[in-house]
């Protein structure tokens, strides 16, 4: 009897929220017919066997056998995830310090390779630090959000050197020691000469600090610190510590002409692709830029395409959908049975928000080109695989949060019929 019900604990029988499962089921089904539409000049070119279908068929694996994973995932108790959530991060870190160390010849060191398959670290280092921060901001709340005066020996210290002007609270070391946590992963993927993963990390542990109820007047100060930060490398990007091709990124967004070695290429060509989409768009498979004028057009640039054959009406409808399923995403969180559970469901779902965004923005010139993928649409199996298991996560937490579920749609028919 004991045994089935830590059976029944483990594995929750509740249902799970359709709509979101629908939503992003549907996502990922447009995302995988554009990843078909988009890689297959490129793959016919560059896969080596003149398959036009190879990326498209790797990715349809990982797409299977993800969300066989997340429904398996859905179904595991989210609470039980806490025991892992230290030792995930930790793992993490290993992983991103062995990639930085084993190096690469272009001094890019993002991926870390096990026989003929290879992933980046910073897909799981971002998973895990979510799960690490919604664990510790659950477990420490009481002192995150205390004004008591902190027990810290530098603290104190601090408090004695000012004679008692400047008193630092619980709440106050104890969002220094998470902010360290971030800055350290963050700064591992940086290594590796991936910033816009670093910066990514570090927003997701920003949102979740704040998520965490944290004290508001340091996002303020962080803030105003973050703006001064961005405008002085927009303009003196020439003379900060970064690698040739980062300088060279941006000095691209910023000189709209600049063109030594193409280097505005993809980013034009992208822009010709959205503009020349119009309102309803050349037609699916009618691009002309995925013939070899947008450089890795099936991957970050996936969107651009998106546009070139499905228009302004179709890029607004993705868009859309991504806005119901991150809304969801937030709806599961707020009625999620617990803190931990709460910090999980919007953590993943800010994760999701700012990939997309960003996305966009690269897509569109609006920011620097950052390297930052499209969910369920660019070609990545690991990405995608951690992806589903990060809705999974969600999904499992709305087993157990406090709204409408239901098992099959079956159980809707037989529900229908009771109506009177």
């Amino acid at each position: 009897m004991k045994k089935e019900n830590k059976f029944n604990d483990l594995f929750i029988k509740n249902g799970m929220d359709v709509p979101f499962f629908l939503i992003m089921l549907g996502l990922m089904t447009v995302g995988l017919v554009m990843l078909l539409s988009s890689s297959y000049i490129y793959a016919f070119y560059n896969s080596g066997s003149g398959d036009s279908l190879y990326y498209f068929k790797r990715q349809v694996v990982f797409a299977v056998g993800g969300i066989a994973v997340m429904l398996f995932y859905s179904r595991f108790n989210y609470k039980y995830l806490k025991h892992f959530s230290n030792l995930g991060l930790v793992g993490a870190l290993g992983i991103l310090a062995i990639t930085v160390l084993q190096g690469g010849g272009d001094g890019i060191n993002r991926w870390f390779g096990i026989g003929s398959f290879s992933f980046q670290p910073s897909e799981i280092a971002k998973f895990t630090l979510i799960l690490f921060l919604a664990y510790g901001l659950d477990k420490d709340h009481d002192k995150i959000v205390s004004a008591k005066p902190s027990k810290a020996g530098w603290a104190q210290k601090i408090t004695e050197l000012t004679n008692g002007s400047i008193k630092i609270t619980q709440g106050t070391t104890t969002m220094f020691f998470y902010g360290i946590i971030i800055a350290v992963t963050a700064g591992s993927v940086l290594l590796g000469s991936h910033l816009s993963g670093a910066i990514l990390i570090m927003l997701i542990g920003v949102t979740m600090l704040w998520i965490g109820e944290c004290r508001a007047r340091w996002f303020a100060i962080g803030g105003i610190l973050a703006v001064v930060v961005l405008i002085y490398v927009c303009f003196n990007y020439d003379d900060l510590p970064l690698k040739e091709y980062m300088i060279d990124r941006i000095r691209a967004w910023r000189i709209k002409d600049y063109s030594p070695d193409e280097s505005r290429w993809q980013i034009n060509h992208s822009l010709f692709a959205l503009g020349s989409g119009g309102f309803l768009g050349a037609g699916i498979g009618n691009s002309k830029q995925k013939y070899l004028y947008i450089p890795e057009s099936h991957t970050d640039f996936i969107f651009s395409i998106v546009g070139e054959e499905l228009g302004f009406v179709g890029c607004v409808f993705i868009l859309l959908g991504f806005v119901v399923l991150i809304a969801r995403g937030i709806y599961i969180g707020m009625r999620a049975k617990d803190r931990f559970g709460a910090l999980l469901a919007f953590g993943m779902t800010a994760q999701l928000a700012l990939q997309v965004m960003f996305n966009v923005a690269v897509v569109t010139d609006t920011v620097p080109n950052t390297g930052i993928s499209l969910p369920f649409f660019s070609y990545g199996g690991s990405a995608l695989l951690i992806t589903l298991i990060e809705m999974g996560t969600i999904l499992s937490v709305s087993r157990q949060a406090d709204l409408p579920k239901v098992y099959f749609m079956r159980n809707l028919k037989r529900n229908k019929n009771k109506v009177v």
